[in-house]
């Protein structure tokens, strides 16, 4: 065999080299990635462009469709989320017939 023959049968080993022993670490990551994306995709929820924000305190179990409801206004601390997220909450009465 010729001089060049052998560089590209060394090239041809080497490349199989790095093939078998890289091949595991890929499906290795490609198997990762699907599991973080599974685990991601169930904890987020995606919203409607058209869904409102609601305001909610921690302790009350109604939900406010304006921040300025006269319900929070002792409120410390007031807290938006979509109205889909808080099903265990009801609609406050004082806010919602404004509205």
């Amino acid at each position: 065999m010729r001089k060049k023959d052998h560089r590209i049968q060394d090239l041809i080993s080497t490349i199989i080299a790095y093939a078998v022993i890289s091949a595991p670490i890929v499906i290795l990551v490609v198997v990762m990635a699907f599991s973080c994306f599974e685990k991601v995709k169930n904890t987020v929820t995606f919203h409607s462009p058209f869904e409102k924000k609601v305001y909610y305190t921690v302790d009350d179990e109604f939900y406010h469709v304006s921040k300025d409801c006269p319900a929070l206004k002792d409120s410390d601390r007031v807290y938006s989320a979509y109205k889909g997220e808080l099903k265990e909450k009801t609609p406050c009465e004082q806010c919602s017939e404004k509205n």
